[in-house]
Formats: C-alpha cells, sequence, structure tokens
C-alpha cells in the first residue's frame, strides 16, 4: 500500500511539474559551482512551511533508482531516503534551502566506494577477500559492511531566478545481513548469507565514513560545500520493518575531517514480535488489544501488524498492515467504518500519536484510516477500482 500512494503522490508531483513549465515564473536556472553550464529546471512549491520546495528536472539524476543495488529491503529505501530528507532540516532549513536528488556523485564513484579492495578496484572501501579454499568461503570470512551512499542535494536561492547547490547530505548505509552472489573464475555462482556483528559494524561505519567524505571531496563540484552525513543500518532483507539511523555529523565548507558525531535515537519495532515483546511490552499489550478488537469483527481470519517508529525511547507514529478476503465493497465499507471508529472509542494507544491504517484484501489495496493529533475524527479513504 506505501508503494502504491507512493506512485499516486509521485503522480500527484508530476502533474505540478508539467503545469507549472507552462508558467515562464516557475522556471528556475540552477548554476553550476565550477562551470559556465546553467539548466532550467522547475520548482515545485512545498504543502506546508515544514517541507521543502523541489527542484525538478527533466534529466534525471545520474543515480536515479540505483540504490536498489545495495539497498535490497524496499522499506529500507524508504526510511533512507525519507529520514535523510527529514534529519537535513537541522542544517539546511526548509525556509532556505530547495531539495533536489542527489547529481553530483556518479555510478562509477558509487561504485568506486562500494567495492572491494583488490588490484582491479584499489579504491573499494569494503574489505578484500578472506581465506578459504573457494571464493564463497573467502567471501563469507570477510563480509561486506557497507552497502550504499546516498546523495541528497540543498540549493539557495541566489536571485530571483537563479538557485545553486548550497549544501549536500549523504546517508552512507551498512550491512547487518550480508547477501551476495560471487562468481569463480570458472563462472561458477554462489550463494553467500552472512549476520554480521552489529555492533563492530557501527563500531567501524564512522571510519568508512571518513573515507567516504574525502572520497566526496574529490568530485570537483563538491570541493567546498558543507556535507551533512547519517549513518544508517539496514535490517535484514526479509524484515518487515526498516533498519535505523544511528549517528550524524557535520562537516564544514571545505573541511575533509569529521569532527564530533552524536547519536541518532531512533527505530522501529514490529508488532507482533518477541522483540517488541521484550522492548516495549506496554505497546505490544495495547496492540494485542487493538488487533483482539479488529478481529472481533468478522468470523473468519483477519491478519493485522504494526509498525512502531520511536523517537528518543517514545512512540512516535503508529502504522498498521490489515488484509482479510472481501466478497464485496459493502463489507469494505462496513469493516473500515469498524475500524474507524476503534480509533474513536476503544484506541487502547496515546491519541496524541498520528495513525495511518491500510486495509487490503488479497494484497490489493482497499481503504485507508488516518488519525492525526489535529483531527477531530479520522480521514477515511475507500478506493473505487
Amino acid at each position: 500500500m506505501k508503494k502504491w500512494l507512493g506512485l499516486v503522490i509521485l503522480s500527484c508531483l508530476l502533474v505540478l511539474a508539467s503545469c507549472s513549465s507552462n508558467d515562464d515564473s516557475n522556471n528556475k536556472v540552477i548554476k553550476n559551482n565550477t562551470k559556465g553550464d546553467k539548466e532550467k529546471v522547475t520548482v515545485i512549491p512545498q504543502d506546508n512551511s515544514k517541507d521543502y520546495q523541489t527542484i525538478h528536472s527533466k534529466t534525471p539524476s545520474q543515480t536515479r533508482g540505483y540504490i536498489g543495488y545495495g539497498v535490497t529491503n524496499r522499506k529500507d529505501i524508504d526510511e533512507m531516503e525519507m529520514g535523510l530528507m527529514s534529519l537535513s532540516k537541522e542544517h539546511f532549513s526548509p525556509d532556505k534551502y530547495a531539495f533536489q536528488e542527489g547529481r553530483f556523485l556518479s555510478e562509477n564513484e558509487i561504485d568506486g566506494m562500494l567495492g572491494r579492495k583488490s588490484k582491479k578496484t584499489p579504491n573499494g572501501l569494503n574489505p578484500p577477500l578472506g581465506k578459504g579454499s573457494n571464493v564463497q568461503e573467502q567471501a563469507m570470512n570477510s563480509p561486506k559492511e557497507l552497502s550504499y551512499v546516498l546523495e541528497q542535494d540543498y540549493l539557495t536561492k541566489e536571485s530571483d531566478n537563479k538557485y545553486k547547490l548550497g549544501g549536500i547530505s549523504l546517508a552512507i548505509s551498512f550491512n547487518s545481513v550480508y547477501q551476495d552472489k560471487v562468481m569463480d573464475s570458472k563462472g561458477q555462482t554462489y550463494d553467500v548469507d552472512v549476520d554480521l556483528d552489529t555492533s563492530k559494524v557501527k563500531a567501524d561505519a564512522k571510519n568508512y565514513a571518513q573515507k567516504v567524505v574525502q572520497r566526496v571531496r574529490q568530485n570537483k563540484n563538491l570541493k567546498n560545500v558543507p556535507i551533512f552525513v547519517t549513518l544508517y543500518l539496514e535490517a535484514s532483507p526479509d524484515s518487515l520493518v526498516p533498519g535505523y539511523f544511528f549517528d550524524k555529523a557535520y562537516v564544514g565548507q571545505g573541511n575533509s575531517n569529521i569532527g564530533g558525531w552524536q547519536t541518532v535515537n531512533q527505530k522501529y519495532a514490529l508488532f507482533p514480535s518477541v522483540s517488541a515483546g521484550d522492548k516495549h511490552k506496554e505497546d505490544e499489550q495495547s496492540f494485542d488489544k487493538f488487533k483482539s478488537d479488529v478481529q472481533n469483527y468478522f468470523d473468519n481470519f483477519i491478519g493485522i501488524t504494526g509498525e512502531g517508529y520511536y523517537k528518543d525511547n517514545e512512540l512516535s507514529n503508529l502504522t498498521f498492515n490489515i488484509n482479510l478476503k472481501f466478497y464485496d465493497k459493502t463489507e469494505i465499507v462496513g469493516f473500515t467504518q469498524y475500524v474507524a471508529s476503534l480509533l474513536q472509542s476503544k484506541f487502547p494507544f496515546d491519541r496524541s500519536i498520528p495513525v495511518q491504517i491500510y486495509i487490503k484484501s488479497n494484497e490489493q489495496p482497499e481503504s485507508i484510516i488516518v488519525k492525526n493529533p489535529d483531527m477531530d475524527k479520522p480521514f477515511v479513504h475507500v478506493y473505487h477500482q
């Protein structure tokens, strides 16, 4: 459902961009930091002052969609992209900066960092193959830790019709599970699957980040701009909740050394799960109560999972996914209204927590319910297909 909603939002943005492009007042120019080249773009206004204006170019980024090369879990991709944008507001305020997808680091530059250090790839930041009688053992004995380097650009308005790069943000991601396919000299491929020691990965991450920043500074367009750096630990490839950011740092204009690091205290919990029961017992019990109330509506099985977002150890957002087989549209309408009524009358969580509920039938989206703290009643929408 989230992916479907994302496509809808993206479509809306593209419509805005296409409409705006006919209005000369919205056509802006981006100046390259090191060349005289200029590029016409469209500036898409934000929904509210807390969000960024978006710089839209008809020329796609060199690394558009490339994150999937290093990060395989869609949950992690979404969290890295949106989480990095959110964290970036601390240094690149939406009042002064506009957002643009990363356009300066190329696929070759990113590949150069993600590769293993070897004779063929001497600039690779991941460790060389380890000991072993074959390439599979060698890879497993020396797993890759660094998985991706995500770039986001933040631009400042220079004049009425000109924008220039004001800073970049980086999300440097690391594996908690190393999964790969390796090939021997005869062309035979082998699967690699290794659970990593996350304490070691986090300890190594800062050293990787320092090398990444030094490598980024070699890009002629990024020699002098401020760099906001974040470190992200991926979830396992099949996880139903994303990983999390765990450290951040700011590198000043022209500097290549990361000074002090700050801890980022935010994580996700899956309900129901052993981990949530151990770390968030009261919230797990509240989830069980809500699940029981939802399942009272039908005699047949209703699958329900929850995703809790914790910031500074406080539950800050809730997402529920409900899946069951419906036989007609009126069932969907009635069930959706029933679940919405539970948010009003019997919801066991704190009412100040934003809630999103996605209802599906055979994994197809049927309806959505949203309740924010400032809303008297939940927003309810049933899809008509």
